[in-house]
């Protein structure tokens, strides 16, 4: 899956309903498209979006997400939004950090389970059955080089 494709996915997100903090509503029409998508295709998707919000996991961008930046969970979530905004917004706060600050309460916990959801309609298997593993975590701390003193 080209970034291209990744991005165009993520754009049939109900933005109107995560923004005002309906998550469900939000990933439905996602799932809904990756469910007409092969394994394969629905693993790439999970690769895209773990090295999405491995980039945007670092010191500098935590310490503009408000309350969110002082916990791994809260600051995966809003690593997720970021994302689930769509391309254009991700590129802004990757390029100014500072851009955090307007999502410090904009949590998007659901974007993680769309590829897992979309595979389980695929294969007939309960999504707790998911064993698929990216190349990068996502987990917040995993991107050892933005959380060098350095980067501060």
């Amino acid at each position: 899956m080209t970034e291209q494709e990744f991005w165009q996915h993520l754009g049939t997100i109900n933005r109107k309903a995560l923004q005002h903090g309906d998550e469900e509503t939000a990933v439905a029409p996602l799932v809904e498209r990756l469910s007409h998508l092969g394994e394969a295709e629905i693993y790439q998707f999970e690769e895209c979006l773990a090295h999405a919000l491995y980039r945007l996991d670092g010191a500098q961008y935590a310490s503009h997400a408000g309350d969110s930046g002082q916990s791994s969970d809260g600051f995966l979530y809003a690593r997720c939004f970021v994302v689930g905004l769509g391309k254009e917004h991700y590129e802004q706060v990757l390029a100014d950090p500072a851009k955090m600050s307007q999502l410090s309460e904009g949590w998007f916990e659901s974007l993680l389970y769309v590829a897992e959801e979309a595979w389980a309609r695929v294969t007939g298997r309960a999504a707790e059955e998911w064993e698929y593993e990216t190349s990068v975590s996502y987990e917040t701390g995993s991107n050892e080089d933005g959380w060098q003193e350095d980067m501060l």
